[in-house]
């Protein structure tokens, strides 16, 4: 296992090598450079892939907890990379959504547009992925930058005016939520003498019961901020929808699923006590996201919009499986955590899925806008990118036999339950509105008579773009289907978040823990 531990470095040293490569080997736009740049993305991806199912196979069916020491210097002294069965689920949704978008991108970048996206991609992928390994507080704040810059030149590639609007409102939020998450790293640090994670969990009862909650408080607002939550989300609407089709879905799909995770990782092991205490504050503002969400989604009038606004809704369905996790009804306690876990992979998969087929419609037409006159008769026009189009509106909305159904109705049982009444009518009542919007859209978008439109100066290659679509929405309906074995693999997360023991004892053993102040 320790030899095994080693292959932790990969999902960061792989993309940043090749990642680095690629500006080496790139130096002007022109089409062969930049078909060097995207081959070396795509192996990237791919060798990215393996290295994530290898870990999900050993943590997630296997159980084990992985846990890598940087230059073997034991936690909580040196960088400490944990894995278990969270963090390779997160990793093999991220290694998935990568390489559909990487041959998304293929079919729907021009020459100017694809210089150096691959390249920010992969530093995006390196950011992204050491969030989910980092185990220690001032790592997962740098993780977080990385991928903070390297998605904001993603979503400023190209310049246009709405790109740097969007783009200065993403980045003005973003490091605000930066600046508070490492002034509590820096109380952390000061008041309990470590940022390890496991050394935090072992230490947190020590301080006083105020600075647990004005800590756990600074947290909420960094890692919400980062996840969209209510009434931090203003910035998503804002900028999402203004870059390429392949940004937006990579942004739609991943992004806020990090400041998820983080919330699912600190909470339970960092304030499992807060976390019971504010269950019924974490499924009020889930309550808010989630028709704050919707309801913007009816309100606005292009198809990237409506997606964006729906990205907000779903990360409410998330939280929800967070504050479940905190009832004290003991059937509801993992199921919620598992209910929230299998959600994540849904949404991640589908969301990407349905934003890269709105960027596939709204470059065919040459136009987003769902009034009459500009967006309509795709379905005659591209008839399958209709049907996934389609098939993925409805997962998102929760009709059987698709993932959204069975995770929606997971999350539905563990409300009930916990005698959550209030949350999971909510959960019902959004998933309806959510279906009258995607009704609406297609109605708009798809069906109808062809519309005359706008002609686009460059059409996406079908092939390329409806292969990953395909390939995502078929993966989806396959979780929904035999949906036992994904279920599986989250209750076995959800159980390893809940164990703070059981982390502890993996990544910085009792007998290596020096007791308070010795340190110094």
């Amino acid at each position: 296992m320790d030899l095994f531990a080693n292959w932790l470095a990969a999902p960061v040293v792989v993309p940043l090598l090749f990642a680095a490569t690629s500006l080496l080997v790139a130096t002007r736009v022109n089409l062969r450079q930049i078909r060097v740049q995207r081959t070396l993305a795509l192996i990237a991806s791919v060798l990215n892939l393996g290295v994530a199912l290898l870990l999900l196979r050993t943590t997630a069916i296997e159980g084990q907890r992985i846990v890598l020491y940087a230059g073997a210097w034991q936690a909580p002294f040196g960088i400490t990379m944990v894995a278990d069965a969270l963090s390779a689920i997160m990793l093999t949704l991220t290694a998935l959504l990568m390489l559909a978008i990487v041959v998304y991108a293929m079919g729907t970048l021009d020459q100017r547009e694809g210089m150096n996206f691959y390249p920010l991609l992969l530093f995006l992928l390196m950011g992204v992925n050491g969030a989910f390994l980092a185990g220690d507080l001032f790592n997962l704040y740098v993780f977080f930058e990385v991928l903070l810059m390297s998605s904001f030149v993603l979503l400023s590639l190209g310049g246009r005016p709405n790109q740097v609007n969007g783009g200065l409102r993403y980045v003005v939020l973003n490091l605000i939520a930066s600046t508070v998450f490492l002034t509590t790293a820096g109380v952390m640090y000061g008041t309990l003498g470590t940022l390890n994670l496991a050394h935090l969990a072992e230490r947190m009862a020590l301080a006083p019961e105020s600075l647990r909650i004005v800590l756990a408080g600074m947290l909420l607002i960094a890692y919400g901020s980062k996840a969209g939550l209510f009434p931090l989300f203003f910035w998503l609407p804002a900028s999402y929808h203004t870059p390429h089709p392949a940004v937006t879905a990579i942004f739609g799909g991943l992004l806020t699923k990090v400041g998820i995770y983080a919330l699912f990782r600190i909470y339970p092991l960092l304030f499992p006590e807060l976390l019971a205490t504010w269950q019924p504050f974490i499924l009020l503002i889930a309550g808010l996201t989630m028709l704050t969400g919707v309801f913007g989604a009816m309100a606005v009038r292009t198809i990237r919009r409506v997606l964006s606004f729906h990205v907000i809704s779903q990360v409410g369905y998330m939280v929800m499986g967070l504050g479940l996790a905190a009832s004290g009804n003991e059937l509801a306690l993992g199921f919620g955590m598992a209910a929230g876990i299998f959600y994540i992979v849904h949404h991640m998969i589908v969301k990407t899925a349905l934003l890269m087929a709105g960027g596939a419609a709204e470059l065919t037409m040459g136009t987003g806008q769902l009034e009459p006159g500009h967006l309509g008769g795709l379905a005659k026009r591209w008839p399958w990118l209709a049907v996934i189009f389609f098939v993925a509106a409805f997962s998102l909305a929760g009709i059987p036999p698709s993932s959204g159904f069975v995770s929606k109705l997971g999350l539905l049982q563990a409300a009930l339950d916990a005698g959550q009444w209030p949350i999971a009518a909510v959960s019902l009542l959004v998933s309806l509105l959510t279906l009258m919007s995607m009704v609406r859209l297609w109605q708009r978008g798809f069906a109808g008579p062809l519309e005359a439109t706008r002609v686009p100066q460059r059409s996406p290659h079908r092939w390329l773009t409806l292969a990953p679509i395909t390939m995502l929405v078929l993966l989806s309906l396959g979780i929904g289907i035999f949906s036992a074995p994904v279920f599986g693999w989250a209750r076995v997360a959800a159980e390893q978040v809940l164990d703070r023991d059981g982390y502890i004892q993996a990544v910085a053993p009792t007998d290596v823990i020096a007791p308070v102040g010795t340190e110094h």
